[in-house]
């Protein structure tokens, strides 16, 4: 009897292939989890922010301040802690980051002032700069190229899932037991992935399956050059930056609308959900078409984006649904994209090329939510949700210069014309 191949990392074989499958799955999943749990202190403090800010007397601004620190160490750390994870190996970076977000997640819980919020968010800032490049090592030395795609629309889909789980800890958690327990139950989270990846881990069947999981036949990285990579970078910061205040301020802001507490967190959920699942269509499809260029498509999305910010400025439940939908959809799902893109080139030194990413995105994240919540204390969400609307646009233009660098630098044409004759469209 013949079996037919199951899952998106099946190859129909058994013995080793089998085993290399189980190796590629549990790298993925662990990849998600410590992406999710690393950002989950930010979106959590998001999320429950009407019920934080009524128990520890806080403003807007406090609420931006908090969720800045976090983005603003890991900026600060993300390169050096790229390098440092490309020599101690993926396994070891993912134990010492869910440690950090237990610590995080357990110090907002048992937290009675904004001062000992912000410590905890020092620890979160941590547990997110360790996260990335450990992560996305991970993914670089088990996943064949054929699949690099798919299993980063999965690993990005950790960012939505970790709000989805905020929106959906208010009706559930914070509304019925009180919003401590969501951050609780996140530590106890945290706590497992330390221990998993800490007892299983860091072997060679994960870490160092550059042979077996990288499957370019040995063929040199072609990298990223610099200036390319700086530019994107600035632009995945500038996209950062109101996303994440997206993330930040969603559920406050729909309450001011009018909407309840519990309803305004199902539609943060729904909206994080959705962009949940687009994520992983967005990597399935960059799997399927390998010569179409990610940062033509993250542009695109970044301009859908803007879109949606304008509908979050008329202020009505309707608008404010739709807004956060589209939002979400489109101006919250190029991360997948942009760390595929930036691995895929940079396969051997994914934690170090990683760094360099991820301390654009981080620093993106630490000023959107920060300069929003003051800009809101001074004026009104309407302003604040027209000046995500320009700075995802700004983005989105960025990108699209991002990529004519990189592919001048290569020698490649850069004209409409030109691009579409091109064998390589990156």
């Amino acid at each position: 009897m013949t079996g037919t191949p199951a899952g998106p990392w099946a190859t129909g074989d058994s013995g080793p292939g089998a085993a290399r499958r189980t190796g590629t799955a549990s790298a993925v999943l662990q990849a998600v989890l410590v992406t999710t749990t690393g950002v989950l202190p930010a979106f959590l403090v998001g999320a429950l922010a009407v019920q934080i800010r009524d128990d520890l007397q806080i403003g807007p601004a406090e609420i931006g301040i908090a969720a800045a620190t976090l983005f603003t160490v890991s900026g600060v750390l993300a390169r050096p802690l790229g390098r440092l994870v490309q020599r101690i190996g993926a396994g070891t970076g993912i134990a010492i980051s869910a440690t950090c977000a237990v610590l995080a997640l357990g110090g907002i819980a048992a937290t009675g002032s904004f001062a000992l919020l912000i410590a905890a968010m020092v620890a979160g800032g941590l547990a997110n700069a360790m996260a990335q490049p450990s992560a996305n090592l991970r993914i670089s030395r088990a996943v064949s190229s054929s699949r690099l795609g798919l299993a980063f629309g999965i690993k990005q889909s950790a960012i939505p899932a970790a709000t989805l789980l905020g929106g959906l800890a208010v009706p559930g958690i914070a509304l019925v037991f009180g919003w401590r327990w969501a951050f609780i139950i996140g530590a106890s989270l945290a706590a497992v992935i330390a221990v998993w990846s800490a007892v299983n881990g860091r072997g060679p069947r994960v870490d160092r399956l550059t042979s077996g999981g990288n499957d370019d036949g040995g063929q040199k990285d072609r990298g990223t050059p610099l200036g390319g990579l700086l530019m994107v970078t600035i632009g995945g910061g500038l996209a950062a930056a109101a996303a994440t205040s997206l993330g930040v301020f969603l559920v406050d802001s729909a309450v001011q609308t009018g909407i309840e507490p519990g309803t305004a967190g199902l539609l943060f959920a729904a909206a994080a959900g959705s962009g949940l699942l687009i994520r992983i269509g967005l990597g399935a499809a960059m799997d399927r078409h390998p010569t179409r260029s990610p940062y033509v498509l993250i542009a695109n999305l970044l301009f859908g984006g803007t879109a949606g910010f304008l509908l979050l400025t008329i202020g009505t439940p309707l608008s404010v649904a739709a807004g956060a939908w589209l939002a979400y959809a489109a101006g919250w799902t190029w991360t997948g994209l942009l760390h595929f893109a930036v691995v895929r080139d940079n396969r051997a030194s994914a934690a170090s090329a990683t760094g360099i990413l991820q301390t654009g995105l981080s620093f993106g994240s630490a000023a959107g939510p920060l300069l929003f919540g003051l800009l809101v204390e001074a004026t009104s969400y309407r302003t604040g949700w027209f000046t995500a609307a320009g700075t995802a646009l700004a983005a989105g233009i960025i990108f699209r210069i991002g990529r004519i660098m990189i592919r001048r630098s290569r020698g490649q044409p850069t004209g409409y014309k030109a691009n579409a004759r091109a064998k390589e469209n990156r």
